[in-house]
């Protein structure tokens, strides 16, 4: 059976639009989100919430939801094609406390096209308050090969109390 990728994205960005005009707060606000946008480029997205959200508003499955990012160019995959398996070291701008979160990047494009396009957002959203600290630049560089590297403003160092 051939799969509809293109459908399915169509279904995903709408649905997540849909939800955004409904509750702004799934996208870009540290400690609630399931998806945060950490520089001009890429979301950091929480694994697996945000494809399991993404797939209920959509009605399709969350590994379904998942290849179709990754087939149509939606996900950041590393070198071997997959994604990235180590979790995220990240803080709030402002704050100490980091924390470990399972996680995965996907362009900005495909956020902020749905929200414009369906959640009655008048542009792009703007970078989150949420950091990647700075000491794991370089493994997070690999997985980026050869594609738009992390922005620096998407790096820093938490403020020890």
């Amino acid at each position: 059976m051939l799969v509809d990728y293109a459908d399915i994205l169509s279904r995903l960005e709408k649905g997540l639009g849909r939800h955004f005009a409904e509750s702004p707060s799934i996208v870009n606000v540290p400690g609630v989100s399931v998806a945060l946008k950490i520089d001009p480029f890429y979301y950091l997205v929480l694994r697996p919430a945000f494809f399991e959200l993404l797939g209920k508003w959509a009605a399709v499955p969350p590994a379904r939801v998942e290849e179709t990012l990754a087939r149509t160019g939606n996900l950041v995959l590393g070198p071997g094609r997959k994604g990235y398996d180590k979790p995220v070291l990240v803080y709030e701008e402002g704050t100490g406390t980091v924390l470990k979160l399972p996680a995965e990047f996907v362009p900005a494009e495909l956020i902020d096209r749905a929200v414009v396009l369906y959640g009655n957002e008048p542009g792009p959203l703007s970078v989150s308050g949420l950091r990647l600290v700075a000491s794991q630049r370089d493994a997070l560089a690999g997985h980026f090969t050869g594609v738009t590297e992390l922005a620096a403003l998407a790096f820093g160092t938490p403020q020890q109390g």
